[in-house]
C-alpha cells in the first residue's frame, strides 16, 4: 500500500531507531553537543529535541528518495542546462554578495564549475572560483526570483540548501526553500541569460546536465572579500602585528585594513594633510600611482610614483615609517623626496616601484613601464634612497608587441628561483599578468617555454573574464604560513576598481598558477 500504509518493517525500524536515540539522550549531560536533531532513514524521519524527555517521532513515508545515489557528495561538476547547452557560471563573485547566477558559454575556467556536497538532507552548491554558495536572491519566495552567490550561511538558510531529482538523464534542481526549479524562461542559448525559479513543467529549459569534472586536490581561488572593496587600484598588501594594510593608488595614498584577509575597512591616508608640495612642482597635474610598503632594517619605507597618462615625465618618491600600526602614537609617515625621475627620451619610465631583498642582503628598486621595459637600481638599506655606490642600471624585462606594452614589475623569491611578475597590454580588457623566472635576481628572467623576458617571453598568469575585466596591475602577498596571495584588481563595466585577492598554488615544475590562469580547468586535471 504504497505512501499510505506504515508496514511492520518500517514500524520495527522506527522503534528501533527512536529507542537508540532515547537511550543516548538519557546519558548526556545538560552541556553535551546535541545529537543530530534530524536523522533520516530512507523515507522515515526521526527528530530527537536535545534536553527534552518528550522526544517526538515524525515520519513521512511519501517523501521522494533524494538523488544520493546520482550525485557524489564533494565533488566537482559543471553544470549545464539540458536545452541551451550552456553552463551555470558566476563571474561577479569576487565583487560582493548577491553577484547573479548565469548562463554562459564554455571558458575552460573555475568560474563554471561547482562543488557539490550534502548538507543534512540536503545541498549545498558552491563557486570553484570563491567559496560562495547558490542561494536564493534575497531568500525570495517568489515565482520568478533569480538566484545569486553568497558567503556560505553557517545556518545553513535554506535558501542556500537544494535537492536534486532525477529525470531520465538530467536532475531537476529543486529548492529547499520555495520547492521551486532553477530553469529558463526563454528558448534561447544567449550567454548571461539569468536562471530563474520556476514551476516545474518538465521542460528541458528546466533540467540540468551534471558532467563530474576531476582535478587535482589543492586548487587555487579568490577570496570572499567584503567590505570597502571599491576603488582599489595598484594595491599592495603588508601584514603587521595581526593586522593586514592594503595601501591604494588614490590622492594622498588611501589605506584598507583587515584583520583576515577578507573583510577590509578604510582607515585614512598616508598624507593626512594632503601630498608632498615636491610632486607638483616634479610633475605638474601628476596622479600618485602604485604605492607599496617595505621594511628595510628597522623602518618601513613607503615607494610610490607619480606621472601622467602616456609620459616619461615621472618619479618615484619615498615616505617612512617607525610603525604600521594606525592606531599608535608613534604613526607617522614623513616624506623623504625623490628616489629616481625619468625624462622624455630616458630608455625607461620611472613608475610602478617594487622593492626586494636579495639573498646576499642587498637591497634593489625594480620600476619601468612601456618605452624600453623593466628596469632595476640598486637601494642603500640605511636611507632608502639610491646607493651612491652603484649607478648601474640593470635592464631585465622588454616587449616589442602592443606598443611595449609591459608594466607593473613585481619580484618575490620562493626556493631557488627569483620570479618576475609584470602586466601586460594597455590597459583595456586584453590587460592581464604574465610571470618568468631567473636564478639570479638580474636575470635573465624566461618564461615556462624558456622565453627570455628580453625578448618579450613571460607565461601567462591571469585572463580576465567576461565580467571580470583587466586583472592586470598585481603584486603578491605571502603570509605568515607560507602561503602565497595575488593582489590585484579589476574592473567590471563602467565601474572602479574593485578589489581582488586570489590563492597562488604550484606545479611540480615550480611555475605559479592562480584562480585567473588561462585554461586552468585542464592544467588542474588530475
Amino acid at each position: 500500500m504504497k505512501n499510505n500504509k506504515i508496514t511492520l518493517y518500517k514500524l520495527i525500524r522506527i522503534f528501533l531507531v527512536a529507542l537508540t536515540i532515547i537511550t543516548l539522550s538519557g546519558c548526556k549531560k545538560p552541556h553535551d553537543k546535541e545529537i543530530s536533531p534530524t536523522i533520516t532513514n530512507d523515507d522515515i524521519t526521526i527528530t530527537v529535541t536535545p534536553g527534552n524527555t518528550d522526544t517526538s517521532i515524525d515520519y513521512d513515508v511519501s517523501k521522494e528518495k533524494l538523488v544520493y545515489d546520482i550525485l557524489k557528495d564533494g565533488a566537482i561538476y559543471k553544470i549545464t542546462n539540458k536545452a541551451s547547452g550552456r553552463s551555470l557560471n558566476m563571474q561577479l563573485s569576487g565583487m560582493v554578495n548577491g553577484s547573479t547566477v548565469i548562463q554562459y558559454a564554455d571558458t575552460n575556467m573555475l568560474d563554471e564549475l561547482w562543488r557539490v556536497e550534502r548538507s543534512g538532507d540536503y545541498y549545498t552548491i558552491q563557486s570553484l572560483l570563491t567559496p560562495r554558495n547558490i542561494a536564493v536572491r534575497k531568500n525570495s519566495d517568489k515565482v520568478g526570483s533569480i538566484i545569486e552567490v553568497r558567503i556560505p550561511d553557517k545556518q545553513y538558510n535554506l535558501a542556500e540548501l537544494w535537492t536534486f531529482k532525477k529525470n531520465n538523464d538530467s536532475i531537476q534542481i529543486i529548492s529547499a526553500k520555495t520547492n521551486l526549479t532553477i530553469g529558463l524562461t526563454e528558448n534561447t542559448k544567449k550567454s548571461s541569460s539569468l536562471p530563474q525559479l520556476l514551476e516545474f513543467q518538465n521542460e528541458d529549459w528546466q533540467l540540468w546536465n551534471f558532467e563530474e569534472v576531476n582535478l587535482q586536490d589543492e586548487l587555487p581561488y579568490l577570496l570572499p572579500v567584503d567590505g570597502a572593496l571599491f576603488h582599489s587600484s595598484c594595491p599592495e598588501i603588508v601584514k603587521y602585528g595581526d593586522t593586514y594594510y592594503m595601501y591604494i593608488m588614490a590622492p594622498n595614498i588611501s589605506i584598507k585594513a583587515s584583520k583576515d584577509l577578507i573583510n577590509w575597512t578604510s582607515v585614512g591616508t598616508v598624507f593626512k594633510g594632503g601630498d608632498p608640495s615636491w610632486l607638483a612642482n616634479e610633475v605638474p597635474g601628476y596622479g600618485i600611482w602604485a604605492p607599496g610598503v617595505y621594511k628595510i632594517k628597522d623602518k618601513y619605507y613607503l615607494y610610490y610614483c607619480i606621472s601622467t597618462s602616456g609620459s616619461q615625465n615621472s618619479a618615484i618618491g619615498i615616505a617612512e615609517n617607525v610603525t604600521l600600526d594606525h592606531l599608535s602614537p608613534d604613526y607617522k609617515w614623513v616624506d623623504k623626496g625623490m628616489v629616481i625621475r625619468s625624462n622624455t627620451g630616458d630608455d625607461y619610465n620611472c613608475i610602478d616601484p617594487n622593492i626586494i631583498t636579495d639573498e646576499n642582503g642587498d637591497v634593489w628598486l625594480t620600476f619601468g613601464s612601456y618605452w624600453n621595459g623593466i628596469y632595476q637600481r640598486q637601494i642603500d638599506p640605511d636611507t632608502g634612497l639610491l646607493l651612491e655606490d652603484n649607478a648601474k642600471t640593470y635592464h631585465i624585462a622588454k616587449r616589442f608587441a602592443n606598443n611595449g606594452a609591459i608594466e607593473a614589475p613585481y619580484i618575490i623569491k620562493r626556493d631557488n628561483y627569483y620570479y618576475l611578475f609584470t602586466a601586460f597590454n594597455p590597459m583595456n580588457n586584453s590587460y592581464h599578468n604574465r610571470v618568468g623566472r631567473s636564478t639570479s635576481i638580474h636575470g635573465p628572467f624566461v618564461d615556462k617555454d624558456g622565453k627570455p623576458m628580453l625578448e618579450g617571453g613571460g607565461t601567462p598568469f591571469t585572463q580576465g573574464l567576461s565580467e571580470l575585466l583587466m586583472p592586470g596591475h598585481a603584486s603578491i602577498f605571502k603570509d605568515d604560513d607560507g602561503q602565497y596571495y595575488l593582489v590585484s584588481e579589476y574592473f567590471r563595466k563602467n565601474s572602479p576598481s574593485i578589489m581582488l585577492i586570489g590563492t597562488i598554488i604550484w606545479d611540480k615544475d615550480g611555475w605559479p598558477i592562480s584562480p585567473l590562469t588561462p585554461e586552468i580547468t585542464t592544467i588542474l586535471q588530475q
